[in-house]
C-alpha cells in the first residue's frame, strides 16, 4: 500500500517580505545571527525580523524570504531563510543608508 505524504510534513511555504531595516536590536559576531526590526510597505508598525546575516545595516532595502512564527514571549516575528539587498527605493532610505556608512 502507498503512502502518501502528509500535508504536516511539507515545509511551510515561503513568503517575501521587503522593506528597510530601521534598526538591528541584537547581533551575534560569531554565528551572525540577528534580530532587528524592518519598515514594510503599507505597514504602520516595524517588522521583526530574525535570521543569520552576514552585516546588515540600518537604511539598507532588503528583499526576504522566510516564513511568519509567533514568538511565545516577543510576538509575531519573521524567520528569515534568504535575503538580499537592494538599491534604497525612498529618499528616506538613502538617507538611512548614508548615515550608517
Amino acid at each position: 500500500m502507498a503512502m502518501s505524504p502528509s500535508s504536516s510534513s511539507q515545509p511551510a511555504a515561503l513568503e517575501p517580505l521587503q522593506g528597510v531595516v530601521e534598526r538591528i536590536t541584537y547581533h551575534s559576531e560569531e554565528s551572525g545571527y540577528t534580530i532587528a526590526r524592518l519598515k514594510a510597505p503599507r505597514t504602520s508598525e516595524l517588522v521583526t525580523i530574525v535570521g543569520n546575516f552576514a552585516n546588515i545595516q540600518a537604511g539598507q532595502t532588503l528583499q526576504l524570504s522566510g516564513t511568519w512564527r509567533e514568538h511565545p514571549k516577543y510576538g509575531q516575528q519573521f524567520q528569515v531563510t534568504q535575503y538580499r539587498e537592494t538599491k534604497p527605493a525612498t529618499i528616506t532610505g538613502i538617507e538611512k543608508y548614508l548615515a550608517a556608512a
